[in-house]
């Protein structure tokens, strides 16, 4: 009886865990030519490590303020807590080796930046998601 108590909360576990990996999105603008990204290029972008698309246009970073996006986002995406991720733009901005992303309130506020800046990239809830923006699925 216990093995099956347990087995079934490691179920659970692993079906709740892939649920939530699809709970955030990163968007660009819908002109944008990317269709996709690697997980490490995504990292290096949110990072500083990649500050252009392949064209050449500079990118131009959003990150949210919502704090349960923002900590799905940084967790999932770059391994890092919200924290570390803000205290690691605050240590580049600090020695001149980056700027940190442009903080915007919310999905709905990220997706109006993003529609209108065709160099950016943000990430949003999946469930905001709609034609304002392109979704860019992580590979």
């Amino acid at each position: 009886m216990k093995n099956i108590i347990i087995l079934s909360f490691f179920v659970l576990m692993v079906f709740a865990s892939s649920a939530v990996a699809g709970d955030i999105v990163l968007v660009v603008n819908k002109n944008n030519p990317v269709s996709s990204l690697s997980a490490q290029d995504a990292k290096m972008i949110y990072l500083g490590n990649k500050k252009s698309w392949d064209n050449g246009e500079k990118i131009i970073l959003y990150s949210q303020y919502d704090y349960a996006v923002r900590e799905d986002f940084t967790g999932k995406v770059l391994s890092k807590t919200g924290q570390q991720f803000a205290t690691y733009w605050k240590k580049a901005l600090f020695t001149g080796t980056g700027r940190p992303p442009i903080e915007v309130k919310d999905d709905a506020e990220m997706k109006k930046f993003i529609a209108i800046d065709p160099r950016g990239i943000g990430y949003i809830s999946r469930a905001a998601l709609d034609d304002s923006v392109k979704a860019l699925p992580i590979q």
